[in-house]
């Protein structure tokens, strides 16, 4: 599959472009980018402060990345693409990450949400479903919802760099999780070996 690293190059042929990797230098969003149906792997970053509405352009979409330092969007559209299996959002401020309201069309497997400045995940957070791999780490995070253990298909969690002082226990009651990383929070080191040996999780 041919990366494209330029958009004036890729509007040449946009019919045959699976995967495109820019940098925005404009605050705004570029509506050719819609343009790119068969899109399979978008790469994003750059000044882009936010993201407009995503309908149906991007149907085949498998791999999302955004790196936005300046975003102060929503981002919760990005959950509604019918292909998407990994999301990688990258310091790109969201204090609360959004969703969808009631249901996501989504099944991403694979989900990384790094130094974003987050300080609380919603309670709806469960409607991913079919997250196997999970990444929060570098945000703000103290605790995690109730919810969280409907995470039924969940093996890899990373909450390295936040804000925990108490372990969330919850996850003692998230049978298929089996890699867990805590390291660089409030806890000692002590109590994080303890939390280890009595959920018998090996570290990530």
């Amino acid at each position: 599959m041919k990366l494209y690293k330029s958009l004036k190059s890729a509007l040449a042929e946009p019919e045959e472009v699976e995967a495109l990797k820019i940098t925005l230098t404009e605050k705004g969003f570029p509506s050719e980018i819609f343009f790119f149906e068969n899109l399979q792997e978008l790469y994003l970053d750059g000044d882009c402060e936010n993201l407009p509405k995503i309908g149906s352009p991007w149907k085949n979409l498998k791999i999302l990345s955004l790196k936005f330092p300046k975003f102060h969007g929503d981002l919760s559209g990005v959950f509604n693409l019918p292909a998407l299996e990994n999301l990688k959002i990258l310091e790109t401020p969201q204090k609360r990450i959004l969703l969808p309201l009631g249901h996501v069309s989504s099944k991403i497997k694979f989900l990384t949400l790094k130094n974003c400045g987050l300080e609380s995940l919603p309670e709806e957070f469960s409607i991913l479903s079919d997250l196997t791999e999970l990444n929060l780490s570098g945000n703000s995070l103290s605790t995690l919802p109730h919810s969280f253990v409907d995470l039924k298909k969940l093996k890899r969690l990373n909450l390295d760099s936040n804000q925990f002082e108490q372990f969330p226990n919850l996850i003692k009651n998230m049978p298929t999780l089996g890699h867990l990383s805590i390291d660089h929070n409030k806890f000692s080191e002590e109590e994080k070996f303890r939390i280890q040996r009595e959920f018998f999780i090996t570290p990530a």
